[in-house]
């Protein structure tokens, strides 16, 4: 058995978490998985409802780090559909739906400028 069985959260810097939740929730149709405080500080993830072992921590306690994440890659079954789904929720993208060697491949931002590609794979 390995050591390390699986990546289970990863963290997103955000300047306001009500605020970040409310864009995950309200733009990607995320679900809120837990919310929980404690010593100054809230433990507060989001994740796709079909995504069960991956959650996205929403942490406002790396304020030097927001908006400077690295990529965050996100997958899709419809470039297409989901491209034109978020673009009409005011999900702001800083590359359109382009072929790539791997598939197709589009790149937006949360409200912070935290970058997302949003990858369909063939």
């Amino acid at each position: 058995m390995a050591a390390i069985e699986k990546v289970a959260t990863i963290t997103i810097a955000v300047s306001d978490q009500e605020q970040a939740l409310a864009w995950f929730v309200g733009k990607l149709g995320f679900e809120k998985r837990k919310d929980m405080s404690g010593q100054g500080m809230r433990w507060l993830t989001v994740a796709p409802p079909e995504q069960k072992e991956v959650e996205f921590l929403l942490a406002n306690w790396y304020p030097d780090r927001v908006g400077k994440n690295p990529t965050c890659v996100v997958t899709t079954r419809n470039m297409n559909g989901a491209f034109e789904e978020l673009s009409a929720k005011g999900v702001e993208f800083t590359q359109k739906p382009a072929k790539r060697p791997y598939g197709a491949e589009a790149v937006f931002v949360d409200l912070y400028g935290n970058k997302y590609a949003m990858v369909e794979v063939p």
